[in-house]
């Protein structure tokens, strides 16, 4: 019988230890920071079945208290913290007591790399790759499926998780510098468990942590390491918009100021020109910010203080773990955009040297421009992104090679849409592409027409702004319209299954290797040649379907000449003579050719000619 009581009591004595040693806190967000950030406030984010009724203190006489703010869900507490005093790196304890017990928690700060606040950023000098993490290479199969989320690997089915990772991406830096690829921009890699459609990771589910299925958060650090090695910038793709339905948040919300909230599921009316429109209503304002981008995809309240500095310290974060050197902003105009503007800016605060580029899909150069820093725009707004999206000059691309000429059709189109170009602050940062993510292929465009694609290859690398190439443009991938799916095909290659590997010569066809050579060439010649990069442009009016533009500098001056005609064209050059008078001779850069600027040239048919003027 003593046998049996003291087996008991011992039994009683390890339960009650265990329930003595549960955690009340659950998630402490950021999982740790840095010393010497410019930004001396540190919100720290607790969460646990009624934190809220618990004391704070912190035993460090370097780290102190600002202020502890509460929501209306008592199991949250947003505890803010000076570092200012902090001098180097330190681990310190967070003491929580309630009803005469005490926990505490550990937190540590970092050393921060030296000068990590004044790194450089992209620049017009750089050609930016975009690829999908997911559809681009799998480096390690051992996380294709991964317990304790819902989508594993099934590549068959367009809609499903296929298997790319960061490993993948790795292995293939070489190949991108190769190329002549100096930033590589991908879609989101945080955490993103939803129950479908979970490969774009647009619907974030954990801020601190790389997707396991794509590798995790050591693999991203090295991810930005070979970029760096090999003389690429690494850019991150920022989504303040939303998150996923999924995310762990929406178990348990942490405020009901949170999220853009409805009675009934309501979606955004995607009309970003309710922004620009100066006789807009407000209510068509309100649903464009406040209405959800997809039922899967709560809307965050940017205009939520607590949200903010949560979000601004989540991307900070990732900055200064990986190094990054620079940003792509998501949706930018379907937030609040004063309040985006303002969270833009908090992260400038700490990287005054960043360059951001923002996705403001809209259908106007007027429009567009209201969105690149520096602007005088009539209503005072200033974006702080350093960089636009050219939507409006993709159509151009999309239409230009297949019209006959006309007034306003074919060839004719990219000089009206540059004579527009007095609208922005700076028209060589304009990020500019024949494709992307979200949009057809360009192949589709073209209807897999070589000298057409070429014409735009050509026209991309040498027209104002900067290129964005999005991974398989390099060997005509091809595409079906009219779905997300059909421009996001798996790289040929880089799965060790696949029947060849386009990464490669031997597995590229006659085709794709003469896509991949000409733009290799296009892009290495651009790398080595600022008046591609920052150099000024003229243009001149189109005639009979041919194009004519420069880029000069006091180095260099090259001309480009366009022809969209299906058969070859003569031109004479006398019309050109204010760029021309100067020069004797002209170099095409790909044959090495020289040409008499005396005499008329002959284009041949669908071909862009770039020659360099001696």
């Amino acid at each position: 019988m003593k046998k049996i009581l003291f087996l008991l009591s011992f039994l009683l004595a390890c339960f009650a230890s265990k329930s003595a040693d549960k955690k009340w806190v659950d998630h402490l967000e950021p999982t740790f920071w840095w010393t010497g950030m410019n930004q001396t406030q540190l919100q720290l984010m607790f969460h646990g079945k009624d934190v809220a009724q618990c004391d704070f203190s912190i035993q460090d006489k370097e780290v102190t208290i600002i202020r502890k703010e509460l929501t209306d869900n008592p199991n949250y507490v947003f505890l803010y913290i000076d570092l200012q005093k902090v001098v180097s790196p330190k681990k310190f304890q967070i003491v929580l007591k309630k009803d005469k017990k005490i926990q505490q928690y550990q937190y540590e700060l970092k050393e921060r790399k030296s000068n990590s606040s004044l790194r450089q950023s992209f620049t017009s000098a750089d050609a930016v790759y975009l690829l999908m993490p997911d559809r681009f290479c799998n480096g390690n199969t051992a996380n294709d499926s991964v317990k304790g989320y819902f989508e594993g690997v099934h590549r068959a089915k367009p809609g499903a998780r296929h298997g790319g990772d960061i490993e993948g991406i790795i292995s293939k830096i070489p190949y991108l510098a190769d190329l002549g690829i100096t930033a590589l921009w991908t879609t989101p890699l945080f955490e993103d468990n939803d129950t479908q459609y979970s490969y774009h990771h647009y619907a974030c589910t954990d801020y601190y942590k790389i997707d396991p299925r794509l590798g995790n958060n050591t693999d991203y650090l090295r991810l930005a390491d070979t970029c760096h090695a090999y003389g690429l910038k690494l850019l991150m793709d920022v989504v303040p918009n939303h998150c996923g339905w999924k995310h762990w948040w929406m178990k348990d919300i942490p405020d009901k100021n949170w999220f853009n909230t409805w009675n009934n599921y309501t979606s955004s009316n995607y009309r970003i020109t309710a922004w620009t429109d100066p006789h807009a209503a407000e209510a068509d304002r309100e649903r464009l910010i406040k209405g959800w981008f997809a039922p899967n995809m709560p809307d965050l309240n940017l205009d939520f203080p607590l949200l903010f500095d949560y979000l601004r310290q989540a991307y900070v974060f990732w900055i200064e773990y990986a190094g990054i050197d620079g940003m792509r902003v998501d949706t930018y105009p379907y937030n609040n955009i004063k309040a985006a503007s303002q969270f833009i800016q908090s992260i400038l605060e700490e990287y005054p040297n960043m360059n951001v580029v923002g996705e403001c899909w809209v259908k106007t150069p007027a429009e567009t421009a209201y969105y690149q820093s520096g602007n005088r725009n009539a209503d005072g707004f200033d974006s702080h992104l350093s960089s636009v999206m050219d939507f409006c000059l993709k159509d151009v691309f999309s239409l230009a090679f297949n019209e006959k000429e006309g007034w306003e059709n074919g060839i004719v189109r990219f000089y009206s849409h540059f004579a527009q170009d007095f609208v922005y602050p700076n028209p060589n940062f304009i990020m500019i592409f024949l494709d992307n993510h979200d949009i057809d292929r360009f192949q589709t465009a073209v209807s897999n027409d070589i000298a057409k694609y070429k014409m735009a290859l050509a026209m991309l690398l040498t027209l104002r702004g900067y290129p964005q190439i999005y991974y398989g443009t390099e060997i005509m991938m091809p595409g079906i319209p009219g779905s997300y799916e059909g421009h996001r095909f798996d790289f040929p290659g880089g799965w060790a299954t696949d029947q060849r590997n386009a990464f490669t010569e031997n597995g590229r066809t006659t085709e794709e290797n003469e896509i991949f050579n000409y733009l290799r060439y296009l892009l290495h010649y651009r790398k080595n040649n600022t008046v591609l990069q920052t150099g000024k442009m003229k243009q001149f009016i189109p005639e009979n379907g041919i194009y004519v533009y420069f880029r000069y500098n006091e180095e260099k001056t090259v001309m480009i000449v366009a022809n969209n005609n299906e058969k070859p064209a003569e031109l004479d050059l006398q019309r050109f003579n204010e760029m021309l008078k100067q020069y004797g001779s002209a170099k095409e850069i790909f044959s090495g050719n020289f040409y008499n600027l005396k005499n008329a040239f002959s284009i041949p048919a669908k071909s862009v000619m770039i020659y360099e003027l001696q």
